[in-house]
């Protein structure tokens, strides 16, 4: 059979059939693939929603040549064409693709203009290797700790930020980011070795950059994310510091004037020109909670926008995995099997699985333990095994240096955990155990 489009009307649309094109831009839509398999009635319902004409692909999908042919025939009319297209080369949606676009759906950015094609890789390929990054990212990593400093200022002054400057200063790490995002975690995870040299505000940002990059969000998008991290406490600019620098156990009353800084962030946004109402929710609902146990309204589920539902989660693992004078920092993977226990609760789980999916069981940069005692630093993420990545081993059995560094692609080690050459990870570390400043790897 020919390669061939065919044009059909919505109505006429069945499970199996490949929509190839639709009769209006993919991004006025809720679809977020630019050509998928129909393989839910849901699909089909939206499919009817948005589109009168949809493209398709005869040589892909699940229909037969028999059903094919039907469909032609019974296609007869005006609106009924057969053009040669070229072939698409990117592999088809596969169980993943399908499971993120519903996930997208789910967390309410259907209605969005994401531009997310077939494949997370398509849309931003890493451009550079950790090492070739590692300067760029740090210098990036610092822009944002200096503007945010003098952002706090403008705001205890002022009581309003500068959106223009702020948007300027992400930039650089948006476009770390997306040349490799390995290299911005390194620069957080180094930065967490010391409370009086970390900037929560920051890592924050970071971490949603990261989600939003795994989700293939536009770069309108990314600055939101980008800023919105930055601007989640800035209410704290305007509660006393007596307060807000407070040390050890807090007092219920202390406890209440913390709670106020979400309003008090609100109100200096409602200051300042330009904050983009993504930003407005990531401020306004980055304390809510999915089970109705957030504040400062007490929202539920799907009440809490989207953007929130990302800011929420990236703070929390920030605070957990920072020393502060309440708690120690948590590992990694600990941090991980916490969130994990708050799925569905805290948090929807769908905001957890993808969270989860971006970061990691062990993210990079994080200090791990090998069943054979030697110790390790991720080096990579394995999207295919969260539990094997790339690692780096520093120190040996005796947790002591070792004379040469050996890098170990956990995937390709033997699975039979008899095997003498078999390894795997048995515990993670907070950062900074054993003095290991995982950023000096890659210092030249």
């Amino acid at each position: 059979m020919s390669l061939r489009q065919i044009a059909i009307d919505a109505a006429s649309v069945t499970e199996g059939m490949y929509v190839s094109k639709l009769d209006r831009p993919w991004l006025e839509t809720p679809f977020i693939f630019q050509g998928f398999e129909i393989r839910e009635q849901s699909e089909i319902d939206l499919l009817r929603q948005y589109c009168e004409i949809v493209y398709i692909d005869v040589d892909r999908g699940a229909l037969s040549d028999a059903q094919i042919e039907h469909l032609v025939q019974a296609q007869g009319s005006s609106r009924t064409r057969s053009t040669p297209v070229k072939r698409i080369k990117t592999k088809e949606p596969g169980f993943f693709q399908r499971w993120l676009r519903s996930l997208l759906m789910r967390l309410g950015f259907y209605r969005k203009a994401v531009a997310i094609v077939t494949d997370e890789a398509e849309v931003y390929p890493i451009r550079s290797t950790v090492r070739g990054e590692a300067d760029l990212a740090r210098d990036a990593f610092r822009r944002l700790i200096e503007h945010h400093s003098s952002m706090v200022d403008r705001a205890t002054i002022k009581s309003e930020v500068h959106m223009g400057q702020l948007q300027r200063a992400v930039q650089p790490a948006i476009e770390s980011v997306l040349r490799n995002p390995n290299a911005m975690a390194w620069s957080v995870f180094s930065r967490k070795r010391s409370s009086a040299h970390y900037n929560r505000s920051i890592g924050t940002a970071v971490w949603c950059l990261l989600v939003g990059r795994q989700l293939g969000f536009d770069r309108e998008m990314l600055d939101d994310l980008a800023m919105g991290g930055m601007l989640l406490d800035i209410g704290n600019a305007r509660i006393p510091r007596s307060i807000a620098a407070t040390e050890g156990a807090i007092s219920p009353e202390q406890y209440e004037s913390l709670r106020q800084h979400v309003d008090l962030g609100i109100e200096i946004l409602e200051c300042s020109q330009g904050v983009t109402e993504n930003v407005f929710d990531m401020v306004r609902c980055h304390h809510e909670r999915a089970d109705g146990s957030g504040y400062p309204r007490g929202l539920r589920g799907n009440q809490i926008p989207a953007f929130a539902r990302i800011a929420a989660i990236a703070d929390c693992y920030d605070a957990m995995t920072t020393i502060s004078p309440y708690s120690q920092p948590m590992a990694g993977y600990d941090v991980a099997r916490t969130l994990n226990d708050m799925r569905g609760k805290e948090f929807a789980a769908e905001v957890v699985d993808q969270f989860l999916a971006t970061m990691g069981m062990f993210p990079v940069g994080s200090i791990v333990e090998l069943n054979d005692g030697s110790i390790a630093v991720v080096l990579e993420q394995n999207p295919d095994n969260v539990l094997k990545p790339k690692v780096m081993v520093l120190l040996d059995k005796d947790h002591q240096p070792l004379p040469e560094r050996r890098v170990l692609e956990m995937r390709d080690l033997p699975v039979d955990v008899t095997h003498s050459d078999a390894l795997w990870i048995i515990a993670g570390h907070e950062h900074g155990a054993f003095s290991i400043d995982p950023l000096t790897i890659f210092k030249k």
